[in-house]
């Protein structure tokens, strides 16, 4: 009886995470979510379409207990500042050349950052400190998600 019970909690907290700063990722229907969370139960999520259709771009998202927030073609509210010398936005799409730049920008720097300081409104919310192995055995995958341009 124990078992059973077991492998079902077991399954409910993959999902979850564990600890903060270590990258995580799943994969469902075309997508491959990238997460890592903060000690305080911030979320960065990077969203790649990776054979959801064309129709479906590439995403990045930051979440808190209380609010969702993303960057859309025309409004930047979130900047991050990779290892305090890189300023990168995710664009809300990746379709365009400025966007599809953007993209792969924060892609390559999201993908190896040691430091990610997250800005909203120019204004520092958090930062997180992903482990060396999880950037090395999840988030190095993050630069994989190649532009729709």
């Amino acid at each position: 009886m124990k078992k059973l019970l077991f492998v079902p909690l077991f399954a409910l907290t993959g999902f979850a995470h564990a600890a903060p700063n270590i990258w995580q990722f799943s994969s469902t229907q075309g997508f491959v979510e990238y997460s890592i969370q903060d000690a305080k139960g911030n979320t960065l999520w990077v969203t790649c379409n990776e054979g959801a259709g064309d129709q479906y771009d590439h995403s990045a998202r930051f979440e808190t207990k209380k609010a969702r927030y993303e960057n859309t073609d025309s409004k930047y509210p979130l900047t991050f500042v990779l290892d305090g010398k890189n300023s990168v936005a995710a664009p809300g799409t990746t379709k365009w050349r400025n966007g599809a730049n953007a993209w792969y920008e924060f892609s390559q720097g999201i993908a190896k950052a040691k430091k990610i300081d997250v800005y909203l409104n120019n204004k520092k919310v958090t930062t997180f400190t992903p482990t060396q192995q999880s950037i090395r055995a999840v988030a190095k995958e993050i630069s994989t998600c190649q532009a729709m341009f």
